[in-house]
């Protein structure tokens, strides 16, 4: 298998090549103006509505608006932007998509495929890492709406202080109604929200502008040198005004992530055209207001808007923030997608919201499971400030993992030195520790929670991994497919020749050439083989798509039995009545034909200790519990339920 998957990539470099001719260049043309709308409305509002409150957090843990200080914290919240998003994400990070497919888990299947590729399997470590990041970025998708829509629906507050008793109602309102809104697709969603976006970055340069013209000195803070007598002067301040600067950072993860749902090219022209300009604006705007105007470091957001338009501002500000939470909501479910297909996830209704695209995707378990937990942070918290806490954190956590896995990608896909590789990637790795570092204090007071959610679910991702790779390994050691039908043709063993009945009966199984565990049962207790018999196994690549030209392989096993292996992208999914009458002419005079096949999967619930307990019992358990809830084999398969026969059979751990 991992022979196979080298060769495929081999071949999807091959095909990727072709893809960037000048000819194909101009297919991808049209429509482009449309992603981009569409990334401002999905990917850049998380990123965009930061500054209604990152700037207002550093100015208040300094305590001071003093010039120096301010324009300390301006400048390091710019440059913190210019290293991290414009640099790692945007020009380095981006770089590293995996056949058009980005986030934390299409990143860690490059790694792995990288080490494939020359030989051996990736060291445990990274993957673990890479689930690691996985799990923050859940932990960032609950914490990322809360905080967004609270920021905003406070600036009531601002408008009359007797509508502060509305704020958490009213926000949790908003929110419950975004979540349901998510069935629509995030192509709905994006033609939606991206005019909406379009207009707040537009107001927010517009007020950036009005107030830097007002205090043109500002204009000063964008020297690193600001940033630097900071830390020499205060360096106790500058490294705790660290986990506030990171609050400008939230949303960078997206960029990479979203890059299946609009492409690198669309979201690159949104943020250097449109976003990057807007933000930096919005907050040279807030630091030339805190100066010029003392007293409005509490809500420099709110302050900088003319008194006149502050109305306007604050419902557009809850329309963005409400967007802010889509960036990570739809790269939750890119990044669910993905993990199921490589085995990091148990099976979930996976519904595809696109035709036209791949990834684009609307998960339900999941939609439900954020909505839950969105709505608790808001209740448990009760405030913006307060969330801050346990925001900067998960960010950063995983950051630092994304940090981890370039490393890798560095050496194994792109072939760089060492020197190469440290002279990018160790910068930019203490970058995350010192944001990281700047957030652990922050644990008691509500850091806790991101961590707590990371690690519980990178425990429920490391022990379907684990118990995924026992189960093939089972599956590996069985009876092969040769052998088994030369034993029940012949009635070996002693055994009862089967009876052949009409029809044809398909088999779907995980390890190529080997004997599916339901078509053992089936010939063992009913004593019958069908006319057709089409045993099938599903391989999922470390890479988004499959090759057309390799996907499908059929082997005939005479006296009317094949093996098809067909082999799918983390992006796809396997359509086995498609298939089927895909494959028709390459299996002699048979054609599919949905009345006359039985489809008999297996139902792998009861598990099997096994005695050389690779796995510990809590574990298997916990296995189990998920096996058992994942979503049926039929319909992951494309099946109808009138034509698929379930078998229960055990799985050795």
């Amino acid at each position: 298998m991992l022979r196979e998957q080298v060769g495929f990539l081999k071949q999807k470099r091959k095909q990727k090549q072709h893809a960037n001719a000048p000819g194909a260049r101009a297919r991808d043309r049209p429509g482009g103006n449309a992603l981009v709308l569409g990334a401002l409305g999905v990917v850049f509002g998380d990123i965009g509505t930061s500054p209604i409150y990152a700037l207002r957090e550093a100015a208040l843990t300094s305590h001071s608006n003093a010039s120096a200080e301010i324009m300390g914290l301006l400048s390091m919240i710019l440059w913190a932007v210019v290293i991290v998003v414009v640099l790692k994400y945007a020009c380095f990070v981006m770089r590293a998509d995996n056949e058009g497919e980005g986030g934390i888990v299409a990143l860690t299947a490059l790694v792995r495929a990288g080490f494939l590729r020359a030989g051996r399997s990736a060291p445990r470590a990274l993957l673990l890492a890479g689930l690691a990041g996985a799990a923050m970025f859940y932990g960032d998708s609950m914490i990322t709406p809360a905080i967004s829509v609270l920021s905003a629906v406070e600036g009531l507050h601002e408008i009359n202080p007797a509508f502060g008793a509305a704020v958490l109602p009213l926000s949790t309102g908003i929110l419950v109604a975004l979540f349901l809104f998510q069935r629509s697709g995030s192509a709905v969603v994006g033609r939606t929200f991206g005019p909406v976006m379009a207009l707040w970055f537009l107001s927010l340069a517009a007020v950036g502008i009005y107030r830097i013209v007002l205090y043109p000195q500002i204009l000063a803070a964008a020297s690193p040198v600001w940033a630097a007598r900071l830390a020499l002067a205060h360096p106790g301040l500058a490294f705790g005004v660290l986990a506030a600067v990171i609050l400008a950072l939230t949303g960078a993860e997206a960029l990479y992530a979203d890059i299946g749902h609009f492409g690198k090219r669309a979201i690159r022209v949104a943020f250097f055209v449109v976003v990057l300009p807007a933000i930096l604006l919005g907050y040279f705007g807030q630091a030339a207001t805190i100066l010029s105007e003392p007293g409005s470091g509490s809500q420099p957001f709110f302050h900088s808007v003319p008194h006149w338009a502050l109305i306007p501002a604050v419902g557009i500000a809850m329309l963005a923030t409400v967007i802010a939470s889509q960036a990570v909501i739809s790269g939750a479910f890119s990044m669910t997608s993905q993990a199921i297909e490589l085995g990091f996830l148990p099976r979930m209704r996976t519904i595809e919201t696109s035709h036209a695209r791949h990834g684009q995707v609307y998960v339900p378990a999941v939609n439900l499971g954020l909505c839950v937990a969105v709505v608790f942070l808001v209740l448990f918290f009760r405030s913006s400030g307060k969330l801050t806490a346990a925001y900067g954190l998960a960010v950063g956590l995983t950051m630092l993992t994304t940090s981890l896995q370039m490393l890798a990608v560095c050496r194994k896909v792109w072939g760089w030195s060492r020197v190469a590789t440290a002279l990018v990637c160790v910068p930019l790795l203490l970058v995350d520790v010192l944001l990281v570092s700047a957030n652990l204090p922050k644990i008691p007071s509500g850091g806790w929670f991101p961590v707590a959610a990371g690690a519980l679910l990178l425990v429920v991702m490391t022990t379907w991994n684990r118990g995924r790779e026992l189960a093939a390994r089972h599956a590996s050691h069985g009876e092969s497919l040769d052998a088994f039908l030369r034993t029940v043709r012949t009635g070996r063993h002693g055994e009862v020749v089967p009876a052949r009945v009409p029809g044809t009966a398909v088999y779907p199984g995980s390890a190529p050439g080997m004997t599916p565990e339901a078509l053992a049962s089936n010939v063992q207790h009913n004593h019958v083989l069908h006319r057709t018999v089409i045993v099938f196994a599903n391989v999922s690549e470390s890479a988004p798509q499959a090759n057309e030209e390799t996907r499908v392989d059929v082997r005939d096993l005479g006296a009317g039995c094949y093996e098809v292996v067909a082999r799918h992208g983390f992006v796809e999914r396997p359509n086995l009545p498609r298939l089927l009458a895909a494959v028709g002419g390459k299996l002699g005079e048979w054609r599919f034909d949905p009345a006359d096949t039985t489809f008999f999967l297996p139902r792998d619930e009861e598990l099997r200790p096994h005695a050389s307990r690779d796995i510990s019992a809590w574990r298997e358990r916990l296995f189990a519990f998920m096996s058992f809830h994942s979503a049926s084999s039929a319909e992951y398969y494309g099946l109808q339920a009138e034509h698929v026969v379930e078998l229960g059979v055990q799985v050795a751990l």
